[in-house]
């Protein structure tokens, strides 16, 4: 994988992963996963109203990054609510 590959797709989900991993032993860190999820759709709904519909690629590549890091703050999230369900 190339340096640009890295740092569209894989970074920003490593980075999802680490945040929400360091906010695991807090009782609201599913806020955090929120707040990824709501900047995603911020990000999401902005490209749709750009001049034309989403088409600029910087604004896309934002979004895309944006969703991966939210795919890995909610994966940290669901496992950890699935290991609390599990040892309880």
């Amino acid at each position: 994988m190339n340096r640009t590959g890295f740092t569209v797709f894989v970074l920003p989900f490593l980075i999802g992963i680490i945040v929400r991993s360091m906010f695991l032993k807090w009782k609201r860190g599913y806020i955090i996963s929120g707040v990824f999820a709501l900047l995603s759709v911020i990000v999401w709904f902005w490209t749709k109203h750009l001049a034309h519909h989403g088409v600029d690629g910087t604004i896309m590549l934002w979004a895309l990054m944006a969703t991966e890091l939210t795919a890995g703050a909610f994966i940290v999230g669901g496992i950890s609510f699935l290991m609390k369900k599990i040892n309880h």
